[in-house]
């Protein structure tokens, strides 16, 4: 988000510096009659960058405010071999093909003119020609269609245009961060082309951004590399925005117009507080009374006149369910029931149910009585049996039935331990692997680690377990997380509230693209792990998932607080889609509106919090991420405990991928 707020203060800046720019004001520019203005058509180029394209929609929506007609909207694109039209009636938006475009503009520069019958309005930088743009509505469509008789010009202040880096104009320098510091080298790029005005030409001289094991753990590193620059941290000590910034500010305090090589190499962090071993136990005892009060929380008051149905274990299908002594029995029951929106469906606390509760529109599912959350349990059985258990013929190597639905781990004793998963990789060649060891793997015989284990969800539905003795005498508990959401939202407006959800393949709460849905007051433990699919993303092997919370797609109105969350192979909480190409192409939106991720507790994920909404490299395309608040959040251990098997690691508390608009 940094990057996008960033982008955001950018355009504002320009729009103003454009009305207060150097030399001529839009009060000293002489106007004249822009005639035949219908027959024009606005050009953008058929690459360009989002402000590029907003500049070109800005000015058509302008148009057709200001005359009540909307001019047509093309870009440059031209076939192959051919050159670009001359002569053509035609308002050039950005940095087109036509000759009129060209110019030697610098980045917050702009202009506005009337060149051989076509209006050029481009710019330095994409910013740059939404700010023209903004120039152009503000003072040339105002009780008629205007243009500058003289053309208007802008030209930015640049304070380090003439600042050298070791004698090196720092205008000269690209920006590498690496494969790790991608966002963080475009930062800096921007940052010094809005200071310079240059974007370089040639990458003749580099900034590199690193990491660096030899520096002193709290020390940051600006130091020249021959022609080049290096911004460097110890990877375990602080982060790489503190060398950025110490960059940034070895360039302010300069004395001169040269930053000279020796002014200023390594700079050790002063006035850094080490957390101490009691301030760590004092947060975690804040979240270990936060936990508690989460799996302590009292029932939901449910308002007066409201349809209520009870489930309970004790239960029995046939009663109507509308009382706690006439209470339900069973989920098939429940998921089979014609319920109204408005309805409540609760549960008694200290039951436990194992399937899927599949939630109907504007129903609310909650908890009754006294005790612990109801349990809701995808896993279909405690396999804590020893009869379930059968030896194979290979040494130490024990199987149990379980299906075809791919379990994503086994867990023991009820969290004290889990099992690793086998995941065959498949090379060019044919051969195979075991993904968690690297180990030549064919078949559940080459299982050869205690508490590894293998299914074939496959062919047989066979789950084979290494262990040395028979597993259902060695625990007292054993519990599969089988791939399926155990709670799979089917509409609008549903709330889940007050359960203990676990061991579960997929999602603990799923939901595609809905509104108004409401998660609270819940225990989510041990989700994820089970094969999302074979081969997909250009994998040689099976890719695994699983969420504690999720919608998969658009929403408005998601709210996931005060619950407590641990154990999941992949985000505690998530709101997350990528359009296929005909949804980008033809404008569907997915917009994501009005999240709220507040007072959870989530440790144990590989990734805390994850949001994305990839648009297919299609700005266009309206869909959005907004209004969103995450806040009083307590996260710990991200990448630690299950989700440490995954192969592709990339722990993080707040994960994102939104797209620069």
């Amino acid at each position: 988000m940094k990057r996008l707020i960033f982008a955001l203060i950018l355009a504002t800046s320009l729009t103003t510096l454009a009305l207060t720019g150097c030399g001529e004001t839009e009060d000293d520019t002489a106007l004249v009659e822009f005639e035949d203005w219908q027959s024009y058509t606005i050009v953008r180029p058929d690459v360009a960058d989002q402000s590029t394209i907003s500049a070109a929609t800005t000015l058509v929506k302008a148009f057709e405010s200001s005359t009540g007609v909307k001019p047509q909207l093309a870009t440059d694109w031209v076939k192959r071999g051919e050159s670009a039209p001359t002569g053509t009636k035609e308002i050039l938006i950005g940095a087109t093909n036509r000759p009129e475009s060209e110019n030697e503009l610098k980045y917050s520069d702009y202009v506005v003119k009337f060149e051989n019958d076509r209006l050029v309005i481009n710019g330095g930088s994409g910013e740059a020609v939404l700010a023209a743009v903004n120039w152009y509505c503000e003072n040339c469509l105002d009780g008629g269609v205007y243009i500058p008789k003289d053309g208007y010009t802008y030209r930015g202040e640049y304070p380090l245009e003439n600042v050298k880096l070791g004698g090196i104009p720092l205008s000269e320098f690209a920006v590498d961060g690496g494969s790790s510091f991608t966002n963080e080298a475009e930062e800096i790029e921007a940052r010094l082309q809005i200071l310079t005005g240059a974007s370089p030409k040639e990458e003749n001289h580099t900034i590199y951004i690193k990491t660096d094991e030899t520096l002193p753990l709290l020390s940051a590193e600006v130091k020249p590399d021959g022609g080049d620059f290096i911004i460097a941290v110890n990877p375990n000590g602080v982060g790489i925005q503190t060398a950025i910034d110490l960059f940034f500010e070895c360039i302010e305090k300069r004395t001169g117009d040269d930053i000279l090589p020796d002014e200023r190499i390594e700079i050790e962090m002063e006035n850094v507080k080490l957390l101490t071993d009691e301030q760590i136990a004092g947060w975690r005892e804040k979240t270990d009374e936060r936990i508690k009060a989460i799996l302590g929380s009292k029932n939901m008051e449910i308002p007066a006149g409201k349809t209520v149905y009870y489930v309970s274990p004790n239960g029995d299908d046939s009663s109507d369910g509308k009382t706690p002594e006439t209470a339900w029995k069973t989920l098939d029951k429940v998921n089979n029931a014609p319920l109204a929106s408005g309805s409540y469906v609760c549960f008694e606390r200290g039951g436990l149910w194992r399937g899927q509760l599949q939630a109907k529109p504007g129903v609310t599912y909650t908890a009754y009585g006294e005790g612990d959350k109801p349990k809701l349990y995808r896993s279909p059985f405690n396999g804590a049996d020893p009869s379930l258990w059968t030896k194979t013929d290979a040494e130490n190597i024990w199987s149990i039935q379980l299906g075809k639905d791919d379990a994503g781990t086994v867990v023991f004793n009820e969290g004290e331990g889990h099992a690793i998963k086998c995941v065959i990789r498949t090379e060019s060649d044919g051969s195979t692997f075991n993904n968690t060891t690297g180990e030549p793997f064919e078949s559940y015989r080459d299982l050869t680690t205690d508490l590894h284990f293998y299914h074939d969800y496959k062919e047989t539905g066979m789950l084979y377990l290494y262990s040395e003795e028979n597993p259902g005498e060695r625990f007292s508990s054993i519990e599969f997380n089988i791939k399926q959401n155990c709670v799979a939202v089917k509409g609008n407006g549903v709330t889940v509230d007050n359960f203990c959800i676990k061991y579960v393949g997929s999602h603990g709460v799923g939901a595609g693209t809905v509104n108004d849905l409401t998660v609270t007051n819940c225990e989510f433990g041990w989700i994820g792990g089970s094969i999302q699919s074979e081969g997909i993303f250009g994998r040689n092997y099976g890719t695994r998932f699983g969420n504690a919370v999720e919608i998969y797609g658009g929403c408005d109105t998601f709210t996931v607080t005060d619950n407590y969350i641990y154990q999941v192979y992949d985000a505690g909480i998530t709101q997350q889609y990528g359009l296929t190409d005909d949804e980008a192409k033809n404008n569907v939106d997915k917009s994501q509106k009005n999240m709220t991720y507040a007072r959870n507790v989530i440790e144990y994920c590989n990734y805390s919090i994850e949001y994305f909404l990839n648009l297919k490299d299609n700005p266009e395309n309206p869909s959005r991420m907004e209004n969103f608040l995450i806040e009083d959040n307590l996260m710990w251990y991200a990448g630690y405990g299950f989700c440490e098997q995954r192969p592709d690691g990339g722990e993080l508390h707040l994960r994102q991928r939104v797209p620069l608009l």
